[in-house]
């Protein structure tokens, strides 16, 4: 018997008990709320950019988190000359969704490789195009985009 939240029906000492099915349930989730690491975080980016996928492919399969990072990037900027803002945007906030459940390294990665590409991908838009792709940010990557330009000044 595993104790937890008073449950109606427990005899036990402590008055709390789970049943099975909950006990599974709460592993489930513990595992998957694991920290994703850059091959994990690869194969994420082979499933989701399927124009780029070979290529994404070939460098994690060569270990080179680095430079499908930088593929991700540049097929931004390819987004980019078509103004598919929609499109663009979904992308940046899968690509938020894994920095958020990515490890330390994953993270460094992403801040140091895609956050610094913001402000090419702004120069591409006119003010109230980026506003309306800024608006759509993840808020982290607003958060790492601010403290980076602080640091600059």
């Amino acid at each position: 018997m595993v104790y937890g939240p008073h449950r109606e029906g427990c005899d036990d000492h402590l008055d709390t008990c789970y049943d099975l099915s909950t006990v599974s349930r709460l592993n489930f989730e513990k595992n998957n709320m694991q920290k994703l690491n850059q091959y994990r975080v690869g194969m994420y980016l082979i499933l989701h950019y399927r124009e780029i996928r070979s290529e994404i492919n070939l460098l994690i399969r060569k270990h080179n988190f680095a430079g499908a990072l930088q593929a991700v990037v540049n097929h931004l900027r390819v987004l980019s000359a078509d103004r598919n803002i929609d499109k663009l945007c979904r992308h940046i906030h899968f690509l938020g969704t894994l920095y958020n459940r990515g490890n330390h390294y994953v993270k460094y990665m992403m801040e140091n490789l895609f956050v610094r590409s913001l402000a090419g991908l702004k120069r591409i838009y006119s003010a109230e195009e980026w506003t309306r792709i800024e608006y759509r940010l993840p808020l982290s990557f607003l958060e790492i985009q601010k403290r980076q330009q602080q640091a600059i000044y």
